[in-house]
């Protein structure tokens, strides 16, 4: 009998929005089981987990770059460079974190053109551009690709249905299934997670304290909007980073070589779709 591993030490993941949330546990997640990570964000650095490795020491390296995730030539780059340090490309999650200029009007059916545009390029077009620069590596691999996506882009319960966020977190998903039946026959699996309501601690600030996150916001701005959310999830909590950066390690693993195509929900049984 197999011992049960994730099979991922001395691999090379790509990780999009590394820094903060779910990304940062995905990318502390893979260093934790050997592999090497380049992560990126807007503002990354080399040492966004200087701590981290300071205290667990793990056998995998971590390395950071700033980059803008909806110009294609900036992913492209990125990609390149990151292959060419590790030798490989084993994994991509792409993680598209919430852009620094988008406002309310990203999350309102009143979204404005330019709304729709920013969000367009950065959740759909550098989506698309990630998988394409990645694809020619990861065939080489046999790699993977997990794509975060959002419950928010199912669910029509709340006021943000219709919104850019939502419908192009729902097209995230959707990439992510057309994709598996063109990049299967080059050995390449794709999968989705769409994560419900998630307390994601904020990065960490220079000063050690942390910005604090989207609930944490909500909690003190609106909350019998946050109870609202929470009362609609059957567990009757909100979910952690952690919970979410486990599935996504699973399906990005040797571990989940027969699933492809998938779309993982992660909500705590808040979505009422199958």
């Amino acid at each position: 009998m197999s011992s049960f591993s994730t099979q991922l030490e001395g691999k090379h993941a790509l990780v999009t929005g590394g820094t903060k949330g779910i990304g940062r546990a995905i990318v502390e997640l893979l260093l934790a089981q050997g592999a090497n990570v380049s992560y990126c964000s807007r503002s990354a650095t080399d040492n966004d987990f200087a701590a981290f490795l300071d205290e667990s020491k793990p056998s995998g390296t971590a390395s950071g770059t700033s980059v803008d995730i909806s110009s294609p030539s900036s992913i492209e780059t990125w990609v390149e460079k990151a292959a060419r340090k590790f030798g490989r490309v084993d994994v991509v999650v792409a993680n598209v974190p919430r852009l620094k200029h988008a406002t309310a009007a990203s999350f309102s059916t009143e979204a404005t053109a330019e709304s729709w545009r920013t969000s367009f390029e950065a959740d759909v077009l550098g989506l698309v551009s990630l998988i394409n620069a990645s694809t020619p590596h990861l065939e080489k691999t046999s790699g993977s690709i997990v794509v975060v996506s959002s419950v928010a882009g199912f669910e029509t319960r709340f006021d943000v249905a219709g919104s850019p966020y939502t419908t192009f977190k729902r097209a995230q998903a959707t990439l992510a299934k057309d994709y598996a039946r063109k990049l299967g026959p080059l050995g390449i699996r794709i999968n989705s997670v769409i994560p419900g309501p998630i307390e994601a601690p904020g990065k960490v600030l220079p000063d050690g304290s942390r910005e604090p996150s989207r609930i944490q916001t909500l909690k003190e701005t609106n909350p019998e909007y946050a109870q609202g959310i929470l009362d609609a999830v059957s567990l009757r909590r909100f979910g952690t980073a952690e919970e979410v950066a486990n599935v996504v390690v699973f399906l990005a693993s040797p571990l989940a070589g027969y699933v492809c195509g998938a779309n993982v929900l992660v909500d705590g049984a808040m979505s009422t779709f199958l």
